[in-house]
């Protein structure tokens, strides 16, 4: 049978475009991984167990195709292999920094108001910018992980690269929602657009004690690691101080010391963000004995890195049979 030279070429054609599809996908999928260790094991398998097929030094350069649980898949100058995550560190660079305007602002799990709101910033916030879409930033809320903001609520205030370098360009279609849906529903909670006569600056908190503790519930299920203080697991102290730290509010690492900071509070007192301490040694109740913290959040709950049945960031009541037997005291970071 014969096949028309019309026809062979149409057929090259298709194929040519399915494979630069496909191989623009599989790049926009691929993170550069550097290796973070002194010297790392390279792993035909994600088993500690398995065949060792390279050793990486610090500071090597990989690119990470894929992850398995606590596991990335990589290529090393055209090897195939598996390295643990806790000894890589793929990170995205930010392409801007920005700016909140809006008094307390969304960050949304898409770049669409209907989707759910997984974090909450402040007005002055600064903000890392990792990608544009439309008139939407996909932004940090924490280590690797990231939600979207709308671009009507935050000033772009340092750029790093043209425009054509960046992820995702600005299109005039997305810029046209300006005078629409993200204007009109602000995406900011209701009641807390722009501010009349400077109110924001006339708060008494150093921070929105909301948008605090939907971060800190941005966490939840991070596995407890004594010594922690990354979402790849924390302790108590590790991960209030973190949760703190995203807010520019510093704390001291352990709790006892987080104890002797900020201001006293009293337990009918109570405001979200107030850090809670207890003594779960069941010690002789004295501020040395504090050996354990969590973050206020209010009805009579609050967040911690879990070091009981639960083994990660968890929420608990305060009125509880064990934690209201060992509470020891409050402390207040965020009021002026």
């Amino acid at each position: 049978m014969k096949v028309s030279k019309k026809l062979l070429l149409a057929l090259s054609v298709s194929v040519i475009m399915i494979l630069a599809i496909s191989t623009s996908v599989s790049a926009a999928s691929e993170k550069t991984g550097v290796v973070t260790g002194t010297v790392v094991n390279f792993r035909k398998e994600p088993d500690l167990s398995a065949k060792v097929l390279l050793k990486l030094q610090k500071g090597t350069k990989v690119t990470v195709i894929d992850s398995r649980g606590d596991w990335y898949h990589v290529v090393y100058n055209d090897a195939y292999g598996w390295m643990h995550s806790d000894w890589l560190d793929v990170s995205e660079k930010s392409i801007a920094t920005g700016i909140v305007t809006g008094t307390v602002v969304n960050v949304r799990s898409r770049p669409t108001t209907s989707s759910e709101v997984i974090a909450k910033y402040r007005k002055n916030t600064k903000v890392e910018i990792f990608e544009k879409s439309g008139n939407w930033y996909r932004v940090s809320i924490g280590e690797d992980r990231y939600g979207w903001m709308s671009a009507d609520w935050v000033k772009e205030t340092v750029s790093r690269g043209s425009q054509a370098d960046r992820t995702v360009a600005d299109n005039k279609d997305g810029n046209a929602d300006k005078a629409g849906d993200a204007q009109q529903t602000g995406d900011v909670p209701p009641g807390t657009e722009e501010p009349a006569d400077g109110d924001a600056a006339q708060s008494e908190d150093k921070v929105d004690r909301q948008a605090l503790v939907e971060y800190a519930k941005t966490l939840l299920g991070v596995k407890y690691v004594y010594g922690g203080e990354t979402p790849k697991g924390f302790d108590c102290s590790g991960f209030v101080r973190y949760v703190f730290k995203h807010f520019g509010i510093s704390l001291e690492r352990t709790c006892r010391d987080q104890a002797r900071g900020g201001k006293p509070v009293k337990k009918s007192e109570l405001k979200p963000g107030d850090l809670v301490f207890f003594d779960t040694n069941d010690k002789n109740g004295k501020l040395n004995d504090i050996s354990h913290v969590g973050i206020y959040i209010g009805d009579g709950k609050f967040i911690h890195a879990s070091t009981d049945l639960h083994k990660k960031i968890a929420i608990e009541s305060l009125s509880s049979s064990y934690y209201s037997k060992r509470y020891m005291c409050a402390r207040d970071y965020i009021s002026k």
